[in-house]
């Protein structure tokens, strides 16, 4: 456990502390490497087979016109 040097009052405080116990607890640290990791393949994966490999930036933007997220430049 990291010994506090202030109490934490705002978002940032808590990541401070969170950042200082990860430097601290190497396991720690590499298990959340790990996740993350994971949690990128899967994303990539994902996307992968939602908008295909060859066209992706094609058929994603296509996606979020479809869906009015983007909006087209020229009408």
């Amino acid at each position: 456990m990291v010994k506090l040097k202030f109490i934490p009052k705002t978002d940032l405080d808590y990541v401070e502390l969170y950042a200082e116990e990860l430097k601290q607890k190497k396991d720690l640290f590499n298990q959340q490497r790990q996740f993350i990791n994971n949690q990128i393949k899967a994303s990539q994966s994902l996307f992968s087979n939602m908008f295909g490999k060859k066209n992706f930036k094609k058929n994603a933007r296509q996606f979020l016109k479809e869906r009015g997220i983007i909006k087209p430049l020229y009408s």
